[in-house]
C-alpha cells in the first residue's frame, strides 16, 4: 500500500473529512468539524493533512496553534482513518507528516488528548511517537453521544510529545519490538498499583495501592475495553473511576507515563509503566485538570 501524505485542498476532500469522521467515530454531525473550520484552521499556523491511497482520502489530521504562558504549541485536534486502513501504519505518518510541519514553522511542542483504557492508541503515542504522560482530565468533553463513549465519562490523558527530544527520536528511528505484557507480567523487576480478578476474558478491578514508593511502578488496564462494555457497564465503569484514582494520585506525587506494552492476549491486561521523573515543564497545562489533588 502506497500512502502518501500531503495537504488537503480539494474541496470534494474537505468534505470527505465529514465522511472519516463518522466512520471512524461514529459520530452525530452535531460532533463532527465542519470543513470551513478545518480549511480555516489550516490557512492559519495549523494543521490538516490527508493520507491518500493513490486519489482516495483515507484519513487525515488536524489542529492548530495553542499558548499556555509564553509557550506556543501545536494542539493535534482529531486524526482519523477509515476503518478498512487502520492498522497499517497510516497514523503513524500522519503523525510524523504533522511534526515536519511544525518543526518547519518553528513548534517543538505537540499535544493532544486519548482515552487512558484505549490500548491501541496508548501503543502509537507513547511506544511508537514516544510521548509522555502527565496530565489527566476529568470528563473534558462532557457526555458525547457515539457508540464509543456512550456510558462513560469522557477521561482523557494529555499527551506530551517534545519533538527533538532524545526520546522522541530514538523512537521514532527504532525498529525494535514494542515491549508486550506478557514479558512485563513474567518480569518481577517492577510492582504492579492494581490487580484485577478474571473471569474468563473478563478482568474486573479488585484492588489498588496508591501509596508505593518505588521509582517505577506498573498499571494495569483491560485488553479490550469495548468489548467489557458490551458485556457489563459496571465493569467497564469500575475501571474508568479505579484507574482515574490511580493516574491522578501518582501524578500529582510527580510520576509519568513513559512506556506502554500490549497484550496479544484477551486474557491478559494491557499495561502502562510509570516512573518518577522531574522532567522541565515549559507549558502549564494544569487548565485541563479537575481535582487532580488527593484529599
Amino acid at each position: 500500500m502506497d500512502i502518501k501524505i500531503r495537504p488537503i485542498n480539494v474541496l470534494t476532500d474537505l468534505r470527505k473529512c465529514h465522511e472519516i469522521q463518522r466512520k471512524t467515530w461514529g459520530f452525530t454531525d452535531l460532533m463532527v468539524f465542519p470543513y470551513t473550520q478545518l480549511i480555516s484552521a489550516a490557512h492559519n499556523g495549523g494543521v490538516l493533512l490527508g493520507a491518500y491511497d493513490g486519489p482516495e482520502l483515507v484519513g487525515f489530521v488536524y489542529g492548530y496553534l495553542g499558548m499556555s504562558g509564553n509557550k506556543l504549541y501545536h494542539f493535534s485536534q482529531r486524526m482519523g482513518v477509515l476503518p478498512q486502513y487502520q492498522s497499517k501504519g497510516i497514523g503513524m505518518k500522519l503523525k510524523l507528516a504533522q511534526r515536519d510541519q511544525m518543526l518547519r514553522q518553528g513548534i517543538d511542542l505537540i499535544v493532544w488528548t486519548y482515552d487512558p483504557l484505549l490500548g491501541k492508541n496508548a501503543t502509537l503515542n507513547i511506544e511508537k511517537l514516544g510521548g509522555i504522560v502527565r496530565h489527566y482530565a476529568r470528563d473534558i468533553y462532557g457526555a458525547v453521544n457515539n457508540p464509543l463513549q456512550i456510558g462513560l465519562s469522557t477521561d482523557r490523558f494529555l499527551l506530551e510529545w517534545e519533538l527533538m527530544s532524545d526520546r522522541v527520536r530514538e523512537r521514532i528511528r527504532s525498529n525494535t519490538p514494542r515491549p508486550r505484557a506478557e514479558d512485563w507480567l513474567k518480569d518481577n523487576e517492577y510492582r504492579f498499583i492494581n490487580y484485577a480478578a478474571w473471569e474468563g476474558n473478563l478482568p474486573r478491578p479488585v484492588a489498588s495501592d496508591l501509596e508505593l514508593e518505588d521509582e517505577v511502578v506498573l498499571v494495569q488496564i483491560p485488553p479490550d475495553l469495548n468489548a467489557i462494555k458490551k458485556v457489563d457497564l459496571n465493569i467497564a465503569r469500575g475501571w474508568r473511576e479505579s484507574t482515574r484514582d490511580i493516574f491522578e494520585t501518582y501524578f500529582w506525587r510527580g510520576y509519568v507515563i513513559t512506556g506502554f506494552a500490549r497484550s496479544t492476549s484477551p486474557q491478559m491486561p494491557n499495561i502502562y509503566k510509570m516512573k518518577r521523573i522531574v522532567l522541565p515543564t515549559t507549558s502549564d497545562f494544569s487548565s485541563w485538570v479537575k481535582g487532580v489533588r488527593p484529599e
